[in-house]
């Protein structure tokens, strides 16, 4: 049994109760022949040796040779190498398969009850390790097994926001950051295990600091702040300390990647400029990229936040953003390194939706193949809800990422449930018509070098990780729905909740209704469920920021008046393909959670269903407080099915969300009715408490 200080999220290991499944389980598992030959490998006997040992109450038998003595055992290795193997998979099927792609099937070989775990590389084997444990942690059969999976994307990466030497998290609602810049390189424990959560769900790259490498100049701001910003790590001095953490990746199958300053020639270097055309700027980076790799071999690439919220870019030097991504595509050329290159670039445009499409879709074809576009899931800002990016679709000829945030930065920062799965689904089934009709975002991202999901990471020195116990839901799902997106979100929630909290069908079922109920209520009470964007705080004070309600701090995205609330945006339904763009551009044809992002109407103009916008915004508000009280108590009437110390955190948790549901109720239906002077056709606003 390990012994830790923090939670095991997904990897509980609970033992098996039923007898007739526990006796199936241990015939098959309690003696594993396992290959040694690999770093991988060697984590997935660690893997199988903790996780065996908890599901089936006795530590396994992990053997050097095929055991004979048994009734039967688990066997994981290459083909070539194990009998047991070549009778239970063919040479072809090894030769077809993804290199991350893995078999998992049951085998009778000499009389004995076997399962086979293989495929053609160390990491595919560490993937279907994983696979057969969360099989056996939701207590699905082992008779008949028999599983070819294989990833539906290339690239699969978590963007870490952390500050490097500050321990603190950008956007982090889980406590400081996990790494320790001032220790290392000498290693913690707990890196290792964050390690095997992301492989167990299939992440395969890491970014290990925050986008926002250096902070704008402010008036009064310490010049020794500059001496902690995340720029730093290029330095020859720190790159020994990524090293030490890209070797704990590295035996999980995990590339290291860093956040770089496009300004760093001049940060980090002794040059005046960082003009991508200049020669001593790109001779720069090619000597950089060479010292990184000298120190991290298989190191990932860069990942740049560039001509965005003070960060300097090419549009310093009058260059477009091809020019600046390819300076650094051609530095990690030789290393097969890749850039990251992130779409959220918005400054003195008009309308901030268009703009991502503006600078980047004239740029088609003009990225280096080394070179991925990194765009977020909407054109805005992580909100609650937004239609796609219009440049899904918009750029075939580009290698493109879809990013997506799994810390809860606009839906509760860690305090409120907020399940971000059926969002994900929505962003990623939507269909773009690119190719005609039946061209969703995820095809778009589908199984080709450099295009894939990055998701901006919710974990922290908190003992549970993500600041709330349900909010492990949304990294698990995030890597869970990067493998492949075509999972569905009621067959993520089963795996999670069973995972960890176990099979006890009324908490399967009471957890699983909470979480799907969350996203929601969260829609319903911060922006009425119709699209308003941008309806929350956003001043310094770092412990309110685009969490408390303010609707009046923001009117240019929501467009609210005396006449009516919403915004014309019919500029950006026009870069969307036919006939999502006519649909967009239609007040009659436009899905009515999207409504108000793309049209300003009347307070008054009638809906499908009779009711009126502000009536629908009344009642949405109202409703979103009596699903958080529901999800409440329901997570209640737990108290003797979960463990005391994580029902009550997650109670305090929702007594909390319960008040600030009520609060942003009553912030937002008072400013509507402030707007438009229509009392709610129930009575309830104006409000006489």
């Amino acid at each position: 049994m390990r012994v830790t200080d923090y939670d095991d999220c997904w990897l509980q290991y609970d033992a098996v109760e039923d007898p007739a499944i526990r006796s199936s389980y241990r015939t098959r598992c309690t003696h594993v022949f396992a290959s040694t030959e690999g770093p991988e490998l060697g984590v997935a006997r660690d893997e199988l040796r903790t996780g065996l040992g908890g599901l089936l109450g006795r530590d396994p038998h992990l053997w050097m040779h095929p055991p004979r003595s048994v009734d039967g055992f688990l066997a994981v290795g290459r083909r070539e190498r194990m009998a047991v193997v070549r009778a239970a998979v063919d040479a072809e099927e090894i030769d077809a398969l993804h290199e991350e792609g893995y078999i998992v099937r049951s085998v009778e070989w000499e009389g004995k009850d076997c399962i086979v775990v293989t495929a053609a590389t160390d990491k595919g084997m560490l993937y279907g390790v994983y696979h057969l444990l969360r099989r056996m942690a939701a207590r699905r059969p082992l008779a008949d097994v028999d599983i070819v999976e294989e990833p539906k994307t290339e690239e699969r990466l978590v963007n870490h926001w952390d500050n490097p030497f500050r321990a603190s998290v950008e956007r982090g609602y889980a406590g400081t950051s996990i790494f320790d810049w001032e220790q290392l390189p000498d290693l913690r424990e707990r890196y290792r295990d964050y390690a095997r959560l992301l492989a167990s769900v299939g992440i395969n790259g890491i970014v290990l600091n925050n986008v926002n490498t250096q902070k704008p100049d402010r008036p009064g701001a310490n010049p020794a702040v500059a001496e902690m910003e995340g720029w730093q790590l290029l330095r020859e001095r720190n790159l020994p300390k990524v090293a030490a953490i890209a070797s704990v990746f590295r035996r999980h199958g995990i590339r290291t990647y860093l956040s770089v300053n496009y300004a760093a020639p001049i940060l980090a270097g002794d040059l005046d400029t960082a003009d991508p055309l200049d020669d001593d700027v790109a001779r720069w980076w090619a000597e950089k990229a060479d010292e990184v790799y000298d120190h991290v071999s298989d190191f990932g690439g860069f990942l740049v936040k560039a001509d965005s919220e003070g960060q300097p870019g090419p549009y310093d030097y009058d260059r477009n953003h091809a020019e600046g991504a390819n300076l650094l595509g051609r530095a990690l050329e030789p290393h097969g390194g890749r850039v990251y290159w992130r779409a959220f670039v918005y400054a003195s445009h008009k309308d901030r939706s268009v703009q991502a499409y503006d600078t980047f879709e004239p740029l088609d074809g003009e990225f280096l193949d080394n070179v991925t576009v990194q765009i977020k899931n909407g054109p805005i800002d992580f909100q609650p809800r937004e239609p796609i990016s219009s440049l899904f679709g918009s750029m075939p000829e580009t290698s493109v990422a879809c990013e997506l945030q799994i810390t809860q930065e606009y839906t509760g920062q860690g305090v409120h449930a907020c399940y971000h799965v059926p969002l994900w689904k929505e962003t990623l089934d939507t269909d773009t018509y690119a190719d005609g009709e039946g061209t969703p975002v995820k095809d778009l991202l589908s199984r080709r070098e450099g295009r894939g999901l990055a998701g901006v990471g919710n974990v922290g020195e908190d003992p549970n990780w993500t600041g709330h116990y349900l909010a492990q839901s949304n990294l698990y799902g995030y890597g869970r729905l990067a493998w492949n997106p075509d999972l569905d979100a009621e067959t993520i929630t089963d795996e999670w909740v069973r995972q960890t909290f176990g099979n006890d069908p009324d908490v399967v079922e009471a957890v699983s209704d909470i979480l799907h109920d969350s996203w929601p209520a969260v829609l319903d009470y911060t922006t009425g469920h119709l699209g308003l964007m941008h309806m929350m705080y956003n001043q310094d004070d770092v412990l309110e920021n685009h969490y408390n309600p303010s609707p009046g701090e923001w009117p240019g995205y929501h467009g609210a008046s005396e006449d009516g609330i919403g915004v014309d945006r019919s500029e950006y339904a026009e870069q969307f393909h036919s006939p999502l763009s006519e649909r967009y551009a239609s007040v009659e044809d436009c899905p009515d959670e999207l409504l108000l992002f793309f049209h300003h109407l009347p307070w008054d103009h009638e809906l499908d269903d009779g009711t009126t916008v502000v009536q629908r915004l009344y009642d949405n508000c109202f409703e979103g407080v009596e699903e958080v009280r529901s999800m409440r108590d329901r997570w209640a009437e737990l108290d003797d099915r979960v463990d005391t110390a994580r029902h009550r955190h997650v109670a305090e948790r929702f007594d909390e969300q319960l008040a600030h549901a009520k609060h942003w109720r009553d912030t937002m239906v008072a400013y509507f009715y402030d707007h438009a002077g229509i009392p709610d056709a129930h009575g309830r606003v104006p409000r006489d408490d």
